[in-house]
């Protein structure tokens, strides 16, 4: 199983995690979604044989929102270290 996090800087409410989680969701391969509104984050675990983090973000933008770049560097913030 493969994890992406993405940033939803858009996701501020509980309607528009509802909206992302069943976008997010809809996704053939994706296994677990856990949404974290005060980041305004998505930690995704899909089946990397069936789906993509590009599908995730095309699934996201499907919705209505915009999934911020992620920083380079090599850090994905995923551990809160950086």
């Amino acid at each position: 199983m493969q994890t992406a996090l993405l940033t939803i800087p858009a996701m501020q409410d509980q309607n528009a995690a509802l909206a992302v989680a069943k976008a997010l969701e809809a996704v053939a391969g994706v296994e677990t979604v856990h949404l974290t509104l005060a980041t305004g984050r998505a930690r995704v675990g899909f089946d990397e044989a069936r789906a993509s983090a590009d599908q995730l973000r095309l699934a996201v933008a499907a919705a209505g929102f915009t999934v911020a770049p992620q920083a380079s560097g090599g850090c994905c913030g995923g551990c809160g270290g950086g």
